[in-house]
């Protein structure tokens, strides 16, 4: 399947590959089917891409490969949710966000990461409760001499 992206143009895709996001993202509840797009070039990070919206993308990343500590707990998971959390391969991805011309200064949303079940091929976007990290986590620290 080819889909249309603002950040890469035309791409193909495999269709196993969609993720059905059942409540869309806050701001977007109505798109529900994205794809996690890689690219060599922009490793460590993802596009979140829309399939039915080519202008509809998110940068993500693993949050591990900057906060190796952060963990998900199955109290963080709503009752309603029907995986079976710790029998299930899930990934976990956070937002970030860039400031224009300031790429030092970006930050992570690490209070509401994007979880998927990648055997059922469906996500959400989770809200943390309580927990230690920010909705705008600084991605690089400030060196100290």
């Amino acid at each position: 399947m080819k889909i249309n992206t603002r950040q890469f143009g035309e791409v193909s895709i495999d269709e196993d590959k969609i993720i059905n996001m059942p409540d869309g993202i806050p701001g977007f509840k109505r798109q529900k089917r994205y794809v996690v797009l890689e690219k060599k070039e922009t490793s460590p990070f993802y596009l979140f891409q829309c399939v039915d919206d080519p202008n509809l993308a998110f940068v993500v990343m693993d949050p591990l490969r900057f906060y190796p500590e952060y963990t998900l707990s199955v109290k963080d998971f709503d009752k309603t949710i029907k995986w079976e959390f710790g029998k299930e391969e899930l990934s976990c991805f956070v937002i970030i966000t860039i400031p224009k011309g300031k790429p030092e200064d970006m930050t992570a949303n690490f209070m509401a990461p994007i979880v998927i079940n990648n055997e059922r091929k469906e996500g959400m976007q989770l809200i943390l409760q309580g927990s230690p990290y920010s909705h705008q986590q600084l991605l690089l620290k400030e060196e100290k001499d």
